[in-house]
């Protein structure tokens, strides 16, 4: 069960999405929201072009202080009413972060993107490769409708079978849970013990299997995405796949990637 759910904004357009999906969560659980205010310096053509124009630096600072009050608005908007709730303002370091992450039920993050004012990816990254913690991930438009149905998509990876462990409280409440096989036959990828697990805790779900060809990753990105709205699913469970050393969007594998940018639903994922 998710009592502890840390809910991470740096103060973009993400603050109102996470801590928005951090309140109807907690209120579907019974748990109480950390929320934080998390920046780090992003690097690249803004830092080159800082240390080129110094002048420019007092504009991004402006915008740091902007985005921190941004953070703290949102969750005296959002956040505070809710019993137990706490605020950590700027200065949070990593450290700090992940330490707070390990100890939390569910990361709750805005979708990140290449726009710099939404969550930075490397944000993302640390959440799911150093908290070792689910993490939900919000989308754009959020509903107040109860999330009764679920889309996990499952392979029989070690990342797919910590997913759902995670999600399960999720899938109990659920009305609908489908499990969504994809470019593998259910009997190959140790489907049966999985319904059979999920039967042991009340949960009926039916299976249905995909197979977007031989395309690429973010190809069968794309079509996980199509299908889990045709299902009109209200939440999408999945493992995350890659690891730091890829260049790709996030240092993930190109589905996961594709799926974390682009899911109309909320998100979850696990390492």
């Amino acid at each position: 069960m998710y009592k502890s759910i840390l809910a991470i904004s740096e103060g973009g357009p993400d603050a109102v999405l996470s801590f928005r999906l951090a309140a109807r969560v907690a209120a579907l659980f019974d748990a109480t929201v950390d929320a934080v205010h998390f920046s780090e310096a992003r690097r690249g053509d803004a830092d080159i072009a800082l240390q080129s124009m110094p002048f420019l630096k007092t504009d991004s600072d402006t915008r740091v202080e902007a985005r921190a009050r941004e953070s703290e608005r949102a969750y005296r908007e959002l956040i505070a009413p809710l019993a137990g709730a706490t605020f950590a303002g700027p200065g949070l370091k990593r450290d700090r972060l992940v330490a707070m992450g390990r100890e939390s039920s569910l990361l709750l993050l805005g979708r990140p993107g290449t726009d710099p004012e939404n969550i930075a990816p490397e944000t993302v990254h640390a959440a799911l490769y150093e908290c070792a913690r689910p993490v939900l991930i919000a989308p754009p438009h959020t509903d107040h409708r109860p999330i009764s149905s679920v889309v996990v998509a499952w392979n029989g990876s070690a990342q797919a079978a910590r997913a759902v462990g995670y999600a399960m409280p999720f899938l109990v409440k659920a009305e609908k849970v489908t499990i969504l096989v994809a470019g593998a036959a259910p009997d190959a990828v140790a489907t049966p013990f999985l319904m059979r697990t999920l039967g042991r805790h009340g949960i009926a779900a039916a299976v249905e299997t995909m197979d977007a060809g031989d395309v690429s990753g973010r190809a069968r990105g794309r079509a996980l995405l199509e299908y889990t709205k045709e299902k009109g699913a209200g939440l999408l469970v999945m493992g995350a796949y890659g690891h730091g050393g890829l260049s790709n969007f996030l240092g993930l594998g190109g589905a996961t990637a594709k799926v974390i940018a682009s899911c109309p639903m909320p998100l979850l994922l696990a390492h």
